[in-house]
């Protein structure tokens, strides 16, 4: 049972997930209220043909920000890793290393038992899972003020963490940047991950890496193509979705913590790129336009914002909810990005 239900309340650091052609789950995140920022444990349901919010009844999961949430859609469980949540004895954010699953048929929690190599506990790190296998994939994020770069693969089948070994340079340790699982170039490669952007605990990246598994997954390599193009500023907070192609990104938005802007605010990113991982080559991409929904009543928040989160939404457009705009202001809108055909 689900009530329909207005909008999630303004926040950033959640996650949106496709879960069938039409319909993606926002869970969690973070939002001020009082001028405190707390984690949030709410779960919406949007139907981008209805255009309609539901609340699935006592389907709030744990209080968590910066967390990963991946479809396994032969399962319908949504995969969710890691995050902040509030310690029981302090009351502060802390690091996590907790999997829950939700049964997206019944809409029910579960935390499964697993086994193997556990990663440590984290926050801001990113997340996608390989179609050919329903491995999770986890590369670096932040724990205590420690930046990671180290991968751990999760097998869905039997619940079991293992350390990655990965032959070849990986980047350097960040957290808060985007991790996108693409489309082999033959059918005899494996499967293919590009990590894009990010920050440590002094500057932000805008170099592009690619995790790839060779001889059936047994073997993985770093490697690092030297991009042509109009690439994005160094930036964290982003986006990257994969479009219908199977092989261009888009990335959009995200900030330069470390950076001001001309009025001496926090640099919040409005733009968007296309990233072709055929030819290695950046572009412009499209302009973020405010989508407005007749069963919401939120205001336009501007194309401008970090940890926001984004799917794609049918064939022809991304579209971004939520997160962090200039002047400290969280939003609660929509902002769509047509796609090229």
């Amino acid at each position: 049972t689900r009530q329909e239900t207005t909008a999630p309340c303004p926040r950033w650091g959640q996650t949106m997930t496709m879960i069938d052609h039409k319909r993606f789950i926002v869970y969690g995140g973070q939002t001020i209220t009082n001028d405190t920022a707390k984690p949030l444990a709410d779960l919406f349901v949007y139907d981008l043909m209805e255009h309609t919010w539901t609340k699935p009844v006592n389907c709030d999961g744990i209080a968590r920000t910066w967390h990963t949430a991946n479809f396994l859609p032969d399962r319908q469980l949504l995969l969710c890793f890691g995050g902040e949540v509030l310690s029981e004895k302090t009351g502060r954010l802390t690091t996590t290393d907790q999997v829950m699953v939700l049964d997206c048929e019944i809409m029910l929690w579960y935390p499964p038992t697993v086994t193997g190599q556990v990663p440590s506990g984290r926050s801001g790190h990113a997340s996608c899972v390989l179609p050919e296998t329903n491995s999770l994939v986890v590369f670096g994020g932040v724990k205590n003020g420690k930046w990671l770069n180290s991968v751990s693969i999760l097998d869905t089948n039997r619940w079991k963490w293992a350390t990655l070994k990965a032959v070849g340079d990986a980047p350097p340790p960040r957290s808060y940047h985007s991790a996108t699982a693409i489309s082999s170039d033959s059918e005899a490669a494996g499967s293919r991950i590009v990590i894009f952007g990010g920050n440590d605990g002094s500057k932000c990246f805008n170099g592009v890496h690619v995790l790839e598994a060779t001889g059936e997954g047994k073997r993985w390599l770093w490697s690092n193509p030297k991009c042509k193009g109009n690439a994005p500023t160094p930036r964290t907070g982003h986006n990257a979705t994969l479009l219908n192609d199977g092989t261009t990104i888009l990335v959009y938005g995200g900030w330069d913590p470390n950076t001001e802007d001309e009025n001496g605010d926090d640099l919040i990113f409005g733009d968007s790129f296309l990233l072709n991982t055929k030819t290695w080559t950046w572009r412009k991409g499209p302009k973020p336009r405010y989508e407005k929904s007749a069963k919401t009543n939120a205001a336009n928040g501007g194309a401008g914002r970090v940890g926001h989160s984004a799917v794609l939404a049918g064939f022809h457009s991304v579209l971004a909810f939520g997160g962090r705009v200039p002047e400290k202001e969280f939003v609660d809108d929509f902002q769509s990005l047509a796609v090229p055909l």
